[in-house]
This record gives structure tokens, C-alpha cells and sequence, in this order.
């Protein structure tokens, strides 16, 4: 069965459902790996701009598409109590830039989840009165998240994935409110 643009259903949930399952414990694995990353660690300042740091994505077997990019899903993990744990599961077509907004961006689009972080501790910030600077210490924090990346390629199981690994590790900072 497929949709209007001939997109595939999955012929089987439970399938993908069993992937879920997989690639959960595999993140959790990953976050907590001597060899997991600070989200910081990934990019470096050269001139004032934020460059990625290809050879450590590619150490991590993250390596980039034929855009230059990484479709996938992006997994934050936050430390407690000695073990890191998913705070945010993310969903991006370019996730190299996704990170780089997330954690060195200017705005509140760029920086959803820092805005999300500072308007909990600051009620009467709006997203039109939010600066870059009131965001800072929650960039700060996301930058010194570990991180994990995992490809997945076909939107549906990406999407899919998103929803079904945010409720599995019950992240603190996924929400699925439509704007």
C-alpha cells in the first residue's frame, strides 16, 4: 500500500516495532560508552564560525550522505547518577547542521530546545523577546549533552521512530503538541 507521492507503508508495524526495540538498547549502549561525544566535541570554532569536526563524526561511523549530510534520528543523552540517560530524540535530513543549531544558534528556531529550557525557568520570555543570550546557559547545557546518531533513510520510519523512541525512553524534553 502506498500513499499520494507512492510512499510504502511498512507491511508490518511489528517489524519496525522490533527495530525500535533494538535501536533503543543500542543508544543506550552508545550514550553510555567510554567513547560517546559531547555534542561540544563534535564542532570547532575556526575564525568565529562553527565547522564541523568531520574526522570525529567519522570515527563514530557517522559518516554523510551524497548531500554532505546525515538523515537520521539524533539522541541526547544527559547524566544522572552515573548513567547517561535520553533526554530528546530528534528527528532531522541534516543533522550535522541540526546539532550546530541546537547547541552555537542564534534564535529560537534554530535553538528549539534551548528555548524550551530557558522559557521553563523564565515564564515571561516569548519567542519574540527570547535573545541569543538568554538561551546561553541552556546552550551551554545541550552542548555538553553525549549525543548518538543513528541513519535511517525511509521518512516514514524515521518519523515513526521518533514517536516510538521518545516514549520508550519517556524523554523530558520531547513533546508532540502541533503548532
Amino acid at each position: 500500500m502506498v500513499n499520494y507521492k507512492e510512499e510504502l507503508y511498512p507491511k508490518n508495524l511489528n517489524v519496525l516495532l522490533s527495530y525500535a526495540d533494538e535501536i533503543a538498547e543500542k543508544i543506550i549502549v552508545n550514550l553510555n560508552s567510554k567513547n560517546a561525544k559531547r555534542v561540544v566535541e563534535l564542532y570547532s570554532e575556526i575564525n568565529g564560525k562553527i565547522i564541523r569536526n568531520k574526522k570525529q563524526f567519522e570515527e563514530l561511523g557517522y559518516t554523510p550522505n551524497e548531500s554532505n549530510e546525515f538523515k537520521g534520528l539524533y539522541i541526547f543523552g544527559e547524566e544522572q547518577s552515573g548513567k547517561v540517560i535520553p533526554v530528546y530524540v530528534g528527528i532531522s535530513r541534516t543533522v550535522f547542521r541540526r546539532l550546530r543549531q541546537h547547541t552555537f544558534g542564534k534564535n529560537h528556531n534554530q535553538c528549539s530546545l534551548a528555548y524550551l529550557k530557558t522559557k521553563q525557568k523564565k515564564i515571561e520570555i516569548t519567542r519574540k523577546t527570547v535573545t541569543s543570550e538568554d538561551m546561553l546557559p541552556a546552550k551551554t547545557i545541550i552542548q555538553n549533552y553525549k549525543v548518538v546518531l543513528v541513519p535511517v533513510t525511509n521518512d516514514y520510519d524515521l518519523y515513526f521512530l521518533e514517536v516510538v523512541l521518545a516514549g520508550k525512553f519517556k524523554t523530558k524534553w520531547n513533546s508532540f503538541k502541533t503548532h
